[in-house]
């Protein structure tokens, strides 16, 4: 059964939304209770399926699990599985994470193919050289892979593309290696800071290069105990609620969040003419009654750029700048599918490839490893402003499913958004918190 949202659009949004804890920081947070006996207690965690997912995959592996409200409490037990169940494997990306902890602690680990949204090439080689340089070895089969590792040991890991996930697997591995770990080329998301955080409250000994942040160092511990942590704020929805006020021509004040974290979106924000202020620890976002929004160009890159998550939000707030936007995705290859269901609103959006807009099409300074034939169109044209008119549209991942509700909120009219159980993987009661702001949004079985 698919679960729709019934939307009926062009009601400005105003009030208060409290941001959740972070998707991608909990459903690795989760994966170091793996490396402790001790219990884990982890603060601000939200009610999200993927985190649901990531639970019982733990709980499968031998970590006994206890929720009340936005706190977790996970307590390994002293013998781990190392077997990640094949049809909690296959929903959730989430699964690769635990490679790391269950080499460092147990030595093995087979983990069948892993699930996530479609958004273009996600290689596991990144992973898997890692790993390999600390020791382990892995027999890659068609159905599953199975890792083992005698005693991680202490090595050199080059990344030379950004690899969020990639960076937290090694971290977690090397955290129990013996000796030393240098990661170069590491990820310097805000996620993996958390994480690091939290690895050493736990004991562990890492830190990042003082001349150059993109190089990590991981003295091997022992052993690890438990410890408490709150989990930072989801940059993604804050995002996401940012836009939702100013698509919507709106006024709202978001809370529990590190406006640092959106330094440049928030960059961009002014530059279409959206306004902002942070408000102590807070942020609001509102657009003026005279405000026009202008086009600009954006090129989505790791932190501390412009995060390829905020590439479909951002697209659906263009249509309403008087101009041509571009939007130049880097980090996926394909990200553009939620764009068939965006038109149907009446955007007005075209793909291009570098050299159909006199650009150099250089494979090197792109994230996702191109395999297809010729280039790819890494360029979205948006021309605006036009007027959203209600549709009826199909999400096809995560974030281009939040996307399209921006666009139902802003459209003139009623709209139906079916494959909301995309949404739920990443955000906690959206449906209620819009509500909270005004729109007339509801959720519906068919």
């Amino acid at each position: 059964m698919s679960k729709t949202y019934l939307i009926e659009g062009g009601i400005p949004l105003k009030g208060e939304a409290k941001i959740s804890g972070a998707k991608n920081a909990v459903t690795k947070e989760t994966a170091a209770a793996l490396l402790t006996l001790d219990k884990l207690v982890l603060e601000n965690v939200p009610d999200i399926s993927d985190v649901e997912v990531d639970l019982e995959i733990v709980k499968a592996l031998g970590v006994e699990v206890s929720r009340s409200s936005e706190t977790l409490v996970l307590h390994p037990r002293i013998t781990l599985k190392t077997e990640v169940p094949a049809d909690l494997s296959g929903r959730s990306r989430g699964s690769i994470i635990v490679m790391g902890p269950l080499l460092a602690r147990a030595g093995r680990v087979v983990l069948p193919a892993p699930g996530g949204c479609a958004i273009g090439e996600r290689p596991l080689d990144r992973h898997l050289a890692g790993l390999e340089s600390l020791g382990a070895k892995f027999e890659v089969k068609k159905e599953k892979i199975v890792g083992t590792a005698k005693k991680l040991r202490g090595g050199r890991v080059v990344f030379k593309k950004n690899t969020v996930m990639g960076t937290e697997n090694i971290v977690l591995a090397a955290v129990l290696a013996e000796g030393e770990t240098e990661i170069l080329g590491a990820a310097q998301e805000p996620e993996v800071d958390d994480l690091i955080l939290l690895l050493n409250k736990m004991g562990a000994q890492i830190e990042r290069d003082s001349r150059d942040p993109r190089i990590l160092r991981i003295q091997g511990v022992q052993s690890l105990k438990g410890t408490k942590h709150r989990v930072l704020s989801d940059r993604n929805e804050a995002v996401t609620f940012a836009v939702a006020a100013a698509v919507t021509r709106g006024d709202v004040l978001l809370t529990n969040l590190n406006p640092a974290d959106l330094t440049s979106f928030l960059a961009k924000l002014r530059r279409i003419g959206v306004s902002w202020e942070i408000v102590g620890k807070d942020l609001r976002v509102y657009v003026k009654e005279s405000a026009n929004f202008e086009p600009v160009e954006v090129e989505t890159s790791p932190h501390p750029g412009f995060m390829t998550d905020w590439q479909q939000p951002l697209t659906v707030l263009l249509t309403q700048a008087k101009g041509k936007s571009l939007v130049h995705e880097t980090v996926y290859e394909d990200r553009w599918r939620y764009l068939s269901e965006l038109k149907k609103f009446g955007a007005q959006i075209e793909l291009f490839t570098p050299t159909q807009l006199g650009r150099e099409f250089a494979p090197g300074d792109y994230e996702f490893n191109w395999k297809g034939n010729g280039e790819p169109k890494t360029f979205a044209q948006v021309s605006g402003p036009v007027s959203l008119k209600g549709a009826s549209v199909q999400i096809t991942d995560l974030r281009a499913g939040a996307a399209l509700v921006l666009a139902a909120l802003a459209a003139q009219g009623k709209s139906e958004v079916s494959g909301v159980e995309h949404i739920e993987r990443g955000y906690e009661n959206f449906e209620q918190k819009l509500r909270a702001l005004g729109a007339r949004i509801e959720l519906a079985q068919k």
